[in-house]
């Protein structure tokens, strides 16, 4: 029998968290939940939800606000299961998910285990835009297998379609490499790097799907798309991932704009082709959801998020710090 324990990493998105805890009804009587209040103490709801799971839970409440891998370090500390799931408390377990992921989970050869999230149920028009836009290719890339399901069976993987807000790791992985501490982003990409180099076999299965709540404006989209180009920039740098050059697209983009004041014709020309791209395919994905009022949030998003991740990707090339 597989035994994990689920890690949870909260600040201040108790009404998400609830959905989260309710969603985790595995079919094995012991299993584990950390829960780690990452500057914000839960209120007496929240624990009384943990408790109605499981026995063995665990709250660990940290005075001050960490970054997430020194918080998920801290939890990790707690884990006494074979594996450990990290899921985001804006997140949620699909029904028949634990029926899929514990025999897998029970081969040996699976050390790291993912899936994709999907759209919430529930959310606004901007937020399903913007989950729809991170499946497009032309938005994010090589990682866009992330958020949409591909194939139908497990397969092997790598950082690059594995996500943390659904993420299975065998603990002894986490005691022997460790977060790092000084990412504001990306900490799961590096963290996948450094066992990858170790030669740890990672998988990903389709249908392991969790729902994912997405940001509802633009302001709050802008600096997880902005510090994930910079800390992209930065694990590429630390890691010297081989086989990324795709992730310099986005930063190439923002030079671009640059022609505007070198060559305007050419400038105009540019930004007419990746319109006409970016438009035909904002409207196959509103056309996909049946909901053509998708589409323009879609085609925004397409511009914004690149545009913003590349410039995060520059200013840390270009030796900008970040603002903690």
């Amino acid at each position: 029998m597989v035994s994990f324990s689920v890690l949870i990493i909260t600040h201040g998105r108790e009404e998400l968290l609830l959905k989260c805890l309710d969603s985790l009804r595995p079919s094995v009587e012991k299993w584990q939940l950390i829960i780690v209040a990452n500057g914000l103490p839960l209120s007496n709801e929240v624990i009384e939800k943990a408790y109605s799971l499981t026995s063995e839970v665990d709250i660990l409440n940290l005075e001050h606000q960490q970054t997430p891998g020194k918080s998920r370090n801290e939890g990790v500390k707690l884990a006494h299961y074979d594996w450990v799931y990290l899921i985001d408390d804006d997140a949620y377990v699909y029904p028949r998910y634990f029926e899929i992921a514990l025999p897998l989970l029970s081969q040996e050869r699976v050390e790291i285990l993912g899936g994709p999230d999907a759209p919430a149920r529930g959310m606004d028009l901007f937020s399903e835009a913007l989950a729809i836009t991170l499946t497009s290719p032309f938005c994010t890339g090589k990682t866009f297998s992330r958020h949409k399901g591909q194939g139908h069976q497990m397969t092997k993987a790598n950082e690059q379609i594995l996500t943390s807000c659904n993420l299975w790791i065998r603990t002894k992985l986490l005691q022997e490499v460790k977060f790092p501490e000084d990412y504001l982003r990306t900490e799961e990409t590096a963290l996948l790097l450094d066992l990858e180099k170790k030669g740890v076999n990672m998988f990903y299965h389709p249908d392991l799907k969790v729902g994912h709540h997405r940001r509802k404006n633009l302001v709050s989209l802008f600096h997880p798309t902005f510090y994930g180009g910079y800390y992209r920039a930065k694990v590429l740098k630390e890691k010297v991932a081989s086989g990324t050059g795709f992730f310099w697209l986005p930063a190439l983009f923002v030079l671009l704009h640059l022609l505007i004041f070198i060559s305007p014709t050419l400038f105009w020309t540019l930004t007419r082709i990746y319109l006409g791209l970016i438009v035909m395919m904002s409207l196959n994905l509103a056309s996909r959801q049946k909901n053509i009022k998708l589409f323009a949030y879609i085609t925004l998003l397409h511009y914004f998020i690149v545009f913003f991740y590349g410039l995060g990707f520059l200013s840390n090339r270009l030796g900008f710090r970040e603002n903690r």
